[in-house]
């Protein structure tokens, strides 16, 4: 996450507003906040200046005074690094090194967000390997977590505060659970078609019908790929 995606994010948060408000605000989509956020996307200065409008906070004046994330790495690093003695001062060799680390773990782990399920606030992460630019096959900046909001799918296996590993796109596969939103919410839903544009959301609690709607009624935001839970 870059500074800049991080200190937007922690005024959103502050100002209990989603990456969608703040992104209508704004005039861009939600996905292009998301991404500014996970440091995915480089902004110009006239939209920085509409999401601080938007914010109602000078951002520029609140990351001046704000202490750097690269100071602070650095300032760790020094106070790692071995004293300078009379016989011996530190050389720009010893310092390299760790700059170059972080800078090739990059490339080989990706920190994957973990969200509430309205992605209103980040929860935490989770590394995982970089192979071949992708992480478990997919594009790492299309994949994020989300925790299960409650036990509505629970026939299903999948449980309140389960972490579900999504692949964000708008495609609709017939019979996948997929991250979407309805009747301004966001579930966690098994999809099926039934006929024409005809689609069932269904719960997995055995006990409630399935909705059936216009497929154009929902807005897919991803595919389930992976439920993961902590015993």
């Amino acid at each position: 996450m870059s500074r800049v995606g991080k200190r937007i994010q922690d005024e959103r948060i502050k100002k209990g507003m989603t990456p969608k408000q703040l992104g209508k605000k704004c005039g861009v989509a939600e996905s292009f906040i998301i991404d500014i956020e996970g440091g995915r996307k480089i902004i110009n200065e006239k939209l920085f200046a509409q999401i601080s409008k938007a914010l109602g906070t000078d951002l520029e004046e609140a990351m001046i005074l704000a202490p750097n994330e690269d100071e602070k790495r650095e300032e760790k690093i020094e106070r790692k690094l071995p004293k300078p003695t009379a016989d011996r001062s530190i050389k720009r060799n010893d310092i390299e090194p760790f700059a170059q680390w972080g800078e090739a773990l990059s490339n080989i782990i990706k920190q994957i967000p973990i969200y509430d399920v309205e992605m209103v606030s980040i929860r935490g992460y989770k590394a995982f390997p970089v192979i071949d630019k992708k992480v478990e096959g997919f594009n790492p900046d299309k994949l994020i977590y989300i925790e299960a909001a409650d036990d509505s799918l629970s026939q299903y296996r999948i449980k309140r505060n389960d972490r579900c590993l999504i692949y964000l796109n708008h495609e609709f596969m017939n019979g996948s659970f997929h991250l979407l939103e309805y009747d301004n919410k966001r579930y966690l839903r098994r999809i099926k078609k039934v006929d024409g544009n005809k689609v069932q959301l269904i719960e997995g609690t055995g006990d409630k019908k399935p909705i059936i709607i216009d497929v154009k009624g929902i807005k897919i935001l991803g595919r389930l790929i992976r439920v993961e839970i902590d015993f």
